[in-house]
């Protein structure tokens, strides 16, 4: 028998819905939603549920599950149970939606960063496994302690950081670390310019582009180097101007991390 999967969270990267239509990316049919659609049908997940705010969004989402999935991939069930009700706008539905949950199921958060730690934690407190999209919190004391109560709970709490997961890096990891020493690593990350009314809804205020997109390559280089070296400077530039423009927001349009490491061993600087 399945795990039941309570996912809270609606946007793109779960639903692939984006203002009452199919996202303009490479997300139009979401992502989380569709890979526990698929584990369903391969009998590791069972009952699926969806937890957002705004439940008017709920039937557009049904409409468009039916639409980029049901109908394109034999086979493949898209039926969700929903939190809160169609007509109901509830920040909190995800309370109810997680005491609904059997002790064991598991919690996917998909939410704007700051909602994360409170979210994660009411999880765990209900005994569910916990997997939020990263980054998982914002804060070192916040992180401590969802570790805490993870042990203290006996669940498992894991970080979504699905890049370890592309061969592509993996397999740039695994040659990384059969060259010695650190020393160099220069990486760029970016998305397209139409992805600000996406981004709008949270930039500046619960979160940034270094938290979105930066992660990414900060845990890449953290996975290659391990215990091997630690991180004992960091600058980072910022450039401003077209979110603010476009959007009225004053947030960075680009963030540029300079990050000197030292090897731990041999003293040498990367």
């Amino acid at each position: 028998m399945g795990t039941d999967i309570l996912v809270i969270g609606t946007g793109e990267y779960v639903t692939g819905f984006v203002h009452g239509a199919a996202a303009n990316s490479d997300k139009s049919a979401g992502v989380v939603a569709l890979v526990l659609f698929d584990l369903r049908s391969r009998g590791k997940v069972e009952q699926i549920s969806l937890c957002g705010r705004d439940g008017k969004r709920f039937p557009g989402i049904r409409h468009h599950f039916a639409e980029q999935i049901s109908s394109r991939y034999q086979g493949i069930d898209a039926s969700v149970h929903t939190f809160p009700d169609d007509n109901d706008y509830n920040p909190q539905a995800y309370q109810t939606a997680i005491e609904k949950m059997k002790p064991g199921s598991g919690v996917i958060v998909v939410t704007p960063d700051d909602t994360h730690f409170e979210i994660a934690m009411t999880a765990i407190r209900q005994g569910m496994h916990v997997l939020v999209a990263k980054p998982l919190v914002k804060t070192l004391a916040e992180h401590q302690k969802l570790i805490e109560a993870g042990k203290q709970h006996n669940v498992l709490v894991g970080i979504e950081m699905h890049k370890r997961f592309d061969p592509m890096y993996s397999d740039a990891r695994d040659r990384a670390r059969s060259y010695g020493d650190f020393s160099y690593m220069s990486s760029y990350m970016s998305q397209p310019r139409s992805q600000l009314n996406t981004f709008g809804q949270w930039a500046g205020r619960s979160s940034d582009i270094s938290y979105y997109l930066n992660s990414h390559h900060i845990d890449l280089l953290d996975w290659m180097i391990g215990d091997r070296a630690r991180p004992i400077q960091v600058n980072a530039l910022a450039a401003t101007g077209v979110a603010k423009t476009e959007l009225g927001i004053d947030t960075e349009d680009t963030i540029t991390l300079t990050v000197q490491w030292e090897n731990i061993e041999s003293r040498n600087l990367g």
